[in-house]
């Protein structure tokens, strides 16, 4: 073999070698982790523009934002979302199989049945009927949810790039919806749910004051400067104290009317509220504008 290919070929084989290695030191890595950077990542581009072929990290299309993303924590995916579709492995079964930091599938605008769009799984509801994803669509880096009719009608499935998260013993609990929490269709729902930010269980009484739940079951009194607040993914967070203002809905009212009269946008309102893009006014009811 000529001197040349000897050299060429041993310089592959120790690329390799080194590759291997950090595969395996990535391995040892706890995937939850993993999964939570790329979650935090993703979300540092919410608001940018989309751009057909574009990699960041000013604007995205779908799958260079999946590809800008992941490598970051040291993945490299292929670059087209129909070779996504195959990367990793397969995850079988429903939206309850699913982990945090899944590439979830969909079909394009065209062919509904072939890939064509690429997301990041963030987590599912508590029925596990529905999940949020975030992902570079037309209108920009956003987190969607897979209940949305579009996305619904093009849901192909999901491929697990991390390795599986090791499992965890958990306290069984009634499972309840949003819905059926704002309603008061559970008992449990009115009176206590997951804080999946900090993971402890927040108790909320009839006044509309709250409190932590310590492991040994005791309260804690939350601190005098923090708010509780709903985000729109169903996820729950503390956040500093602000002069809270609501509005009750009238005859007429938009989101957008609303918005406008308070000089804030319709997306900030349906966090602030945790309403969902599908979510519609009903008159009388009260919500937070500020």
């Amino acid at each position: 073999m000529p001197r040349f290919f000897c050299i060429l070929l041993s310089a592959v084989l120790l690329c390799g070698a080194v590759s291997a290695a950090a595969q395996s030191d990535d391995a040892g890595a706890d995937p939850r982790k993993t999964a939570d950077a790329i979650i935090k990542e993703a979300g540092r581009h919410l608001g940018k523009p989309y751009s057909y072929g574009a990699n960041g990290p000013q604007s995205f299309d779908c799958s260079g934002f999946t590809c800008f993303v992941f490598k970051k924590s040291g993945y490299t995916l292929p670059r087209s979302s129909a070779d996504q579709a195959q990367a990793g492995r397969e995850v079988k079964g429903g939206y309850d199989k699913l982990q945090k930091g899944d590439l979830v599938i969909f079909g394009g605008r065209a062919a509904k049945k072939s890939p064509g769009h690429v997301g990041i799984f963030i987590a599912t509801d508590s029925l596990a009927k529905s999940f949020t994803f975030i992902h570079a669509s037309s209108s920009g880096v956003t987190i969607s949810r897979v209940d949305e009719p579009y996305w619904a009608a093009r849901y192909l499935g999901a491929r697990r790039i991390l390795p599986d998260f090791p499992k965890e013993a958990k306290a069984e609990r009634e499972r309840f919806s949003l819905s059926d929490f704002f309603l008061g269709r559970s008992a449990a729902a009115r009176d206590s749910v997951l804080n999946a930010v900090q993971d402890r269980h927040i108790l909320l009484f009839p006044d509309g004051s709250w409190a932590f739940v310590d492991e040994d079951g005791k309260y804690s009194e939350p601190p005098g400067d923090r708010d509780f607040i709903l985000n729109a993914d169903g996820t729950w967070r503390t956040d500093e104290a602000s002069s809270a203002e609501f509005y009750t809905v009238r005859s007429g009212d938009t989101l957008s009317k609303i918005a406008a009269q308070y000089e804030t946008t319709v997306e900030s309102l349906r966090q602030m509220n945790g309403m969902t893009r599908r979510a519609t006014l009903k008159i009388g009811q009260r919500i937070r504008v500020r």
